[in-house]
């Protein structure tokens, strides 16, 4: 097949402008964007609150993810299964799931039902009764994931990555789904104690895109949260500092019954408001996501065959998530797979950029861009990014001139300052 066409060098064409968007305020302070789409006779919902893993007590660890999962178990008007019978005959779907920084939620319906499912949304979020029956049920579930990730050499390669990269207390050295003795004690009043205290307005955006009327969404989001209060101050918990290691640090798991070692190497990384942020997502791009997976994947996988795959990936948020390299390889291969990493990452501090890497990274970042604004669903989520980041309602008239201004030295003193060679941890697990 004759490769994809490429977009126009320089030429990235934006469907959204500052006009186009509504911004609200709602009266109990959480933050609306609306942006009407003829395009179809439908409405997407995207939105965020700051009630994630960060926020679990310690010897809690799970209880952020726990209490999202039962938020569609049951409302006050709904059991879980009238909710779901209410959404199919919809065709609608409604989820909220927690992360580490917080808590997302997703709407998709058509216009006609747009009214209905904004309503629902609200009793979700505001009103959830956590049944013990469900809450027994999501817990089995729970646990029966952390005992299966027990025997996954890749869950347990990150698992091992991030206690020993991230500093005891900090949200990323926790597992997300917490341990098996911190989950089993959970109950009905730990459930109802943390949404009481973390799902309030105060940071929550909403992200509407569709077939609607900017004014009637606000008004209608205003009336399903009213009873969404802002109460005492809740301010999130103090996140230790996180930076790289004194000294390289390798630890490794053994699992029994395996055939492939998995290896995660890296530091942690930086935050989406760092000043360097686009300078080191393209270093990130080149080392290993470029093409099929960059400098990583052309070298250790496709010419000398040491990995089954290979990548890099640099999460930034509201807080500095990992950058590291994750690869799966032979256990024969272990060392010379690190030892290639590590190489790479010299040649990329060394040489940012090499013939075509910089415009070809450019082009992935403007051109992607597009293309997630080609959905409501993607559009929805870049406003729910603006809002989150505060990053300004032109921001995506402003993203062309931001990744086309990156340069090679940037690049590097990217690479040079957080990818630590002095510092680094590696995980791996291995078979027993």
């Amino acid at each position: 097949m004759p490769d994809a066409p490429r977009p126009a060098r320089g030429r990235v064409a934006v469907p959204i402008t500052p006009e186009q968007i509504v911004r609200q305020r709602l009266a109990n302070g959480a933050v609306v964007l609306v942006r009407e789409s003829r395009a179809a006779s439908a409405m997407t919902v995207r939105g965020y609150l700051r009630a994630g893993a960060v926020c679990d007590p310690e010897g809690r660890e799970g209880l952020a993810l726990l209490t999202a999962s039962l938020l569609t178990r049951g409302s006050a008007s709904h059991t879980s299964e009238s909710l779901g019978l209410a959404l199919d005959s919809l065709g609608a779907t409604l989820s909220v799931r927690a992360d580490i920084e917080g808590v997302s939620f997703a709407v998709h319906c058509l216009s006609e039902d747009a009214s209905a499912l904004l309503d629902l949304l609200g009793e979700v979020l505001t009103q959830p009764t956590f049944p013990p029956d469900e809450i027994e049920k999501q817990r089995v579930k729970l646990i029966t994931g952390i005992r299966e990730s027990r025997n996954d050499t890749r869950a347990m390669a990150d698992k091992t990555f991030r206690a020993a990269a991230y500093p005891a207390g900090h949200p990323y050295h926790r597992p997300l789904e917490g341990e098996e003795e911190t989950v089993a004690p959970l109950g009905r009043d730990d459930l109802a104690a943390f949404h009481g205290r973390w799902y309030h307005p105060r940071g929550a955006v909403v992200a509407v895109v569709g077939d609607v009327q900017a004014a009637q969404v606000v008004a209608r989001l205003d009336s399903a949260l009213s009873g969404w209060r802002v109460g005492p101050p809740s301010d999130l918990p103090a996140v230790p500092a996180a930076g790289p290691a004194a000294s390289v640090q390798r630890r490794t798991v053994a699992i029994p019954g395996k055939t492939q070692a998995d290896i995660v190497l890296g530091v942690p990384g930086f935050a989406r408001a760092s000043p360097d942020f686009y300078a080191a997502m393209m270093a990130d791009l080149i080392l290993g996501r470029l093409g099929l997976m960059g400098r990583l994947g052309a070298t250790l996988r496709d010419e000398e065959g040491l990995a089954y795959y290979v990548y890099s990936q640099a999460q930034a948020g509201l807080l500095a998530g990992p950058w590291a390299v994750r690869a799966g390889v032979s256990p024969k291969n272990l060392d010379r797979a690190i030892t290639g990493i590590v190489r790479e990452i010299q040649g990329l501090q060394r040489e940012p950029v090499r013939d075509g890497e910089l415009e070809d990274a450019q082009e992935y970042l403007t051109g992607s861009l597009a293309v997630r604004l080609e959905t409501d669903a993607g559009i929805a989520q870049s406003l729910l990014d603006i809002e989150l980041f505060d990053l300004g309602l032109d921001y995506l008239l402003r993203y062309p001139g931001l990744i086309r201004g990156v340069t090679p030295e940037q690049i590097g003193a990217a690479a040079v300052r957080y990818l630590r060679l002095d510092g680094y941890t590696v995980a791996t697990a291995v078979p027993a």
